[in-house]
């Protein structure tokens, strides 16, 4: 990237140069693709190195249904509400939903890890039949909560981010009042974003 501006002496702006030279350029094929990656995706914290929410993933393996995935979004909801935790729903356009749940104040991504490890443990310890904490694990059948979201660099699907499936399904950020409600997980496509599709 050429600069053209005359850096001097300022310790701050040759700073910002190097980031924008190191960080900021693609200049090959796999660059131009993770860059439009980073688009579609939301990182936990508009400072990289602080998370500003928690994020859950709850991904469900084969056989699992959207009903179960449901309960568990609202089990998970419960349990947050007793540690402190408010939380929003945002379907992933996919199978599964997130969890979003805002800090107070921005922490350290370790921080952050740590604590949506302790809440899916605790949910997955009285239920071990049903969850998994790893995404080695096979997954028939059961839910995989995944808490991998909040280490640092880490992503999740962007708000309003289209998948790539068929009808272009978006992640949508909805109320709990339309989870309870039973709404289906790719209500929401690039065609219709704020109105939900009817349920089959």
């Amino acid at each position: 990237m050429p600069i053209s501006v005359d850096l001097g002496k300022n310790p701050l702006l040759r700073g910002m140069v190097e980031h924008i030279r190191r960080d900021c350029t693609v200049d090959n094929i796999a660059m131009v693709l993770g860059r439009a990656s980073e688009s579609a995706a939301e990182r936990s914290g508009r400072d990289f190195e602080h998370a500003d929410r928690i994020v859950i993933d709850l991904d469900p393996g084969e056989g699992v249904d959207w009903n179960a995935v449901v309960e568990t979004a609202l089990d998970l909801r419960a349990l947050m509400k007793v540690e402190g935790f408010e939380t929003w729903p945002k379907l992933t356009g996919g199978k599964g939903i997130h969890l979003m749940a805002p800090l107070d104040r921005p922490v350290l991504h370790d921080k952050a890890h740590r604590v949506a490890h302790q809440l899916v443990s605790a949910l997955a310890a009285r239920h071990p039949d049903r969850y998994l904490l790893s995404a080695q694990a096979k997954r028939r059948d059961r839910i995989f909560l995944d808490y991998l979201r909040n280490g640092r660099g880490t992503t999740a699907i962007g708000t309003y981010s289209p998948r790539a499936r068929e009808g272009f399904a978006i992640a949508a950020p909805v109320t709990w009042k339309r989870i309870e409600s039973g709404i289906a997980p790719d209500a929401f496509t690039i065609d219709s974003p704020f109105r939900a599709k009817p349920r089959r």
